[in-house]
């Protein structure tokens, strides 16, 4: 009935604000020419478009544990969660530990070196070295010398505790460098031990004619 669409009408009007009667010549199926007009432009379309999603990242593949001699070199590599691997060593052998996370090694006897690299949480328990111990890119390690350590070298590392006995320690020499939160522990015999903390800041200054490179202290 009229008084309906006059009601219908009504309802339209208040919830879009008013509608407007379009007249023939602006209806596009009486009038060809406006088929081809439009009032949306194209960048308006696609301002509002999301960018495409990033895809994920591939995976890494999971690598097998290894841990095999080959030559004079032991090769311990993507241990996890493994606290008891032991190496009886020789003199003429290096132990290179890779990308180990939460695991123990220990190397009974004298080797000639051992290097840790890429490893994360992980600790080293050694008796004697020839060498050196080398610790490079590493996080959160722990080092134990129970005998002598001519050198420990520290590179590219984020927290390292050695462990070192007050009686054959004294003599290691510290290498540190681009590394932060690196510890020397002195133990006594009696197990007690004193921790010290190996300088992070350096300041460079001009001095009798060249540059001179001394520890930074903050004062206060």
């Amino acid at each position: 009935s009229p008084a309906s669409q006059n009601s219908l009408s009504s309802g339209i009007n208040a919830e879009y604000g008013g509608l407007k009667k379009v007249s023939k010549d602006q209806m596009t199926h009486k009038n060809p020419s406006l088929r081809n007009t439009s009032l949306v432009r194209e960048e308006d379309l696609n301002k509002n478009k999301k960018a495409p999603a990033p895809k994920p990242a591939a995976v890494a593949a999971k690598k097998p544990p290894k841990m095999e001699l080959t030559g004079k070199k032991w090769n311990v590599e993507y241990q996890v969660d493994n606290n008891s691997m032991s190496i009886d060593g020789q003199v003429h052998q290096v132990v290179y530990a890779f990308k180990c996370e939460k695991s123990v090694l220990t190397i009974n006897q004298k080797v000639n070196s051992v290097t840790l690299d890429g490893c994360k949480k992980m600790a080293i328990i050694v008796d004697d070295l020839i060498a050196s111990l080398d610790v490079i890119n590493c996080q959160s390690v722990k080092i134990q010398v129970n005998g002598t350590a001519p050198i420990v070298n520290i590179d590219k590392t984020d927290g390292c505790q050695v462990f070192v006995k007050k009686s054959t320690g004294i003599d290691t020499e510290f290498v540190t460098a681009k590394s932060s939160e690196v510890n020397v522990c002195l133990v006594e015999d009696s197990g007690e031990y004193t921790e010290s903390s190996i300088a992070e800041q350096f300041v460079t200054k001009y001095k009798d004619g060249k540059f001179v490179t001394e520890l930074y202290e903050v004062v206060g």
